[in-house]
């Protein structure tokens, strides 16, 4: 049976990162297992906040051409209240970028082929056994490895028996469109709630991503772009961005929180969305994922038989970024609440210190 020293199953963003910051810190067996080895092709469309960028940025993959800046968000809904949050109330330069999931993949391969510790092996994996010498890998239905550490980062798809997860189906998905509007959109992100579900615009080159949470049984109806656009003019908050139309296909997702009460066992680390997946009603799934990995190497430094203190911090980073999610989607979509969401929204306004604090948790992580 062959051995490996790590073993990371999953060749996404996630995967790709911690390879990186595992090589640069002197780890020189260091395997990526995915199903997917090629040159990326994902229409997707990624938000990730100022911290992340960083993190990027500081092993050189990092390319702001590639980038669309947000530098402001603001926070609406159907009755009186509105927030703005600006990048200059948190002392940086941009809250966030939008970047192509291809454009982010391919460039983290190209800095990986400047590594000669990590080995990209396609392969489909079946199953990840712990251990309390080495963990086990099943893949390609008759294949097997072990590997001294197994880091999970291949999206969720992997349950493992050993690990409690919380989970919640909100019966909503996600409606995903490029919307081209008559007017610009000056780097500025919109976040509307009203009783037709949250509703998310992202700045992204010259036209805007759409993220719409709708009731599961409208997703058929959605998906074609003619049907979407009739649906999104009936919105009164729509028209502030004169005339619109919708580029290129519709694409979907059901929403499902999905989060592992542990994510350290024998031999094995769970992170990004093989450890929690979030509404995206906050933009926060990667960008805590990436949260992962950098306290994952900042902690041990190294030493990934240092754990314990990993498990914790990221607890706690995840259970704010889980709780504030799930609230926003649970309790800021219902229709009864739209008073109590009018005032929250404008008692976030104007209590400046209070949302600049949340602001900074959600870019930079909270580990308190």
């Amino acid at each position: 049976m062959i051995h490996k020293s790590i073993v990371i199953v999953g060749g996404g963003p996630i995967g790709m990162v911690v390879a990186i910051k595992l090589a640069i810190s002197g780890h020189k067996d260091i395997t990526i297992l995915d199903a997917n080895t090629g040159g990326m092709q994902d229409g997707r469309v990624l938000a990730l906040s100022y911290a992340s960028c960083k993190l990027l940025e500081s092993i050189n993959a990092w390319d702001v051409n590639l980038a669309t800046a947000i530098k402001q968000v603001h926070i609406s809904h159907s009755g009186l209240g509105i927030s703005e949050i600006n990048a200059s109330d948190v002392h940086i330069p941009d809250l966030g970028y939008t970047v192509k999931y291809t454009d982010l993949c391919n460039k983290l391969q190209q800095c990986i082929a400047n590594y000669s510790e990590i080995k990209i092996t396609k392969a489909v994996v079946q199953t990840v056994i712990p251990g309390k010498n080495y963990a086990t890998i099943s893949y390609d239905d008759e294949e097997y490895l072990t590997a001294n550490l197994v880091i999970l980062a291949e999206g969720g798809r992997i349950k493992l028996s050993q690990v409690e997860y919380k989970e919640h189906d909100y019966k909503q998905v996600a409606i995903i469109a490029t919307i081209k509007t008559e007017l610009k959109h000056d780097n500025i992100a919109f976040e509307r709630f009203d009783d037709s579900g949250a509703l998310v615009l992202l700045p992204h080159e010259s036209a805007y991503v759409l993220v719409w949470s709708c009731p599961l049984e409208e997703q058929n109806n959605l998906k074609n772009p003619e049907n979407l656009t009739k649906r999104l003019k009936e919105l009164k908050f729509m028209k502030r961005f004169g005339k619109f139309e919708i580029q290129g296909k519709v694409h979907s997702f059901p929403l499902k929180l999905r989060v592992a009460k542990n994510r350290v066992l024998d031999r094995v680390i769970l992170m990004g969305n093989s450890a929690q997946t979030v509404h995206p009603v906050s933009a926060q799934g990667l960008n805590l994922g990436l949260r992962d990995v950098d306290a994952l190497l900042e902690l041990t430094d190294g030493d990934l038989t240092k754990v314990d203190d990993y498990d914790k911090l990221c607890a706690n980073d995840s259970q704010f970024v889980v709780g504030f999610t799930h609230f926003l989607a649970r309790f800021l979509e219902a229709p009864h609440t739209k008073h109590l969401r009018g005032l929250g929204i404008m008692a976030l306004s104007n209590c400046k210190p209070l949302q600049n604090k949340l602001a900074n948790s959600l870019i930079f992580g909270n580990h308190a």
